[in-house]
């Protein structure tokens, strides 16, 4: 599917109310244009962290050392999103 498929199948989704928002404290490395002026990112309902990813365009070559949290809880990547769910993203190796 192109990039044109896509935007139209999402414009669709709205049209019958299935897109929802999640919260997105992304890294500055990925793709923010999808990310709105809020930190707000609009999937369709029942996407997963996969679809995140995906959105984001997370560079394969980090996607296993790159760890996400749902809500403040470490998750999977076919963690199914809920509307205002707030997506994190950290390194396992951290200062503080």
């Amino acid at each position: 599917m192109n990039d044109h498929s896509t935007s139209f199948q999402l414009l669709i989704d709205q049209d019958k109310g299935t897109a929802m928002k999640v919260k997105v404290y992304a890294p500055p490395f990925l793709n923010g244009d999808a990310i709105d002026e809020m930190g707000n990112l609009e999937v369709p309902t029942g996407a997963t962290l996969r679809d995140v990813y995906k959105k984001l365009q997370v560079p394969l070559l980090l996607r296993p050392v790159l760890l996400c949290s749902v809500n403040y809880e470490k998750s999977r990547l076919d963690r199914v999103l809920q509307e205002g769910d707030v997506i994190s993203f950290f390194f396992p190796i951290t200062g503080g």
